[in-house]
């Protein structure tokens, strides 16, 4: 949406300065408005047709189609199927969890794979090993995450906000139709001949109707997409779930890491009782 209201602003400041232009009697003026004028009267026909909306809601669709497609077949799916491959190769590795032997090679394993190894060498270097059992401070959640695919190379980020920039693209679209059919509209009703104003009004009336079709495509694509990405960040989620249970199966947290919560625990209800006994005296002086 700030995209689609920056394109909204710019348009205003343009055709305010355009404005400014016209009302000077300079030459650069003149020369200004031999530029615009021919790009306002393609601009004004080609908005004022109805057929333009249908071609602009197809192309609306198609464009929505293929950036989807691109983003589940090029990153997504290739993203899915790594991660089952991650999973697999731990799942060889035997479960015992603290064991160095096992970590070793589950370290191995997990740098063969890309797409988790920055995230997982950022992990591994804060296991504990005292010889005989290795264990995390941290759960895995806290480094084999959404986060970590991102800086991998998924890209998320402009993928997630297709959904609002349709919905924009729709309104810019509507808003232009609009301005083109009151252009025209504004004309014949000037006329005096009531008939034909009549006619004026009736032709914007139907050729708005065929310009909010942007507006309900945009919305339209909003919502499926919005339905799609849920899917599909779902399954990577799963993915990412299977994938830190496993590794967690194997790398069990230590006790300073079960420690932790708890201590914090305890010094919050400390202070809330201290609090408490602060403002009970209070109260009594007050009563």
């Amino acid at each position: 949406m700030k995209r689609t209201i920056g394109f909204l602003i710019a348009v205003w400041i343009l055709g305010f300065i355009a404005r400014s232009i016209g009302h000077s009697g300079s030459s650069d003026g003149g020369m200004v408005k031999a530029v615009l004028v021919p790009i306002a009267t393609v601009y004004l026909d080609l908005f004022n047709s109805p057929s333009t909306a249908l071609f602009l809601c197809a192309g609306m669709v198609a464009l929505a189609a293929c950036l989807f497609l691109y983003y589940y077949i090029g990153r997504i799916s290739p993203a899915l199927g790594e991660l089952d491959a991650i999973a697999d190769d731990i799942r060889r590795i035997p479960a015992r969890p603290g064991d160095p032997e096992k970590t070793a090679a589950l370290n191995d394993a997990m740098a063969r794979h890309p797409l988790m190894a920055r995230a997982w060498k950022l992990y591994y270097a804060t296991l504990a090993n005292d010889g005989t059992r290795v264990s995390s401070p941290f759960p895995p959640s806290r480094y084999l995450n959404m986060r970590a695919l991102e800086h991998a190379g998924l890209r998320l980020r402009f993928f997630l906000g297709l959904p609002n920039d349709f919905v924009g693209l729709g309104l810019i679209f509507t808003f232009l139709g609009l301005v083109a059919g009151l252009y025209f509209a504004s004309k014949s009703m000037l006329s005096a001949d009531l008939s034909e104003a009549r006619n004026a009004l009736t032709m914007l009336l139907h050729a708005a109707t065929f310009k909010f079709l942007t507006s309900i495509t945009g919305i339209g694509i909003s919502m499926v997409g919005a339905g799609a990405q849920r899917i599909m960040l779902d399954r990577l989620q799963s993915g990412l779930d299977e994938l830190q249970y496993l590794v967690e199966e194997r790398i069990p947290p230590s006790e300073a890491g079960h420690a932790a919560p708890a201590r914090h625990e305890s010094i919050r209800l400390l202070q809330a009782s201290a609090q408490a006994e602060t403002v009970q005296p209070r109260l009594h002086e007050a009563t």
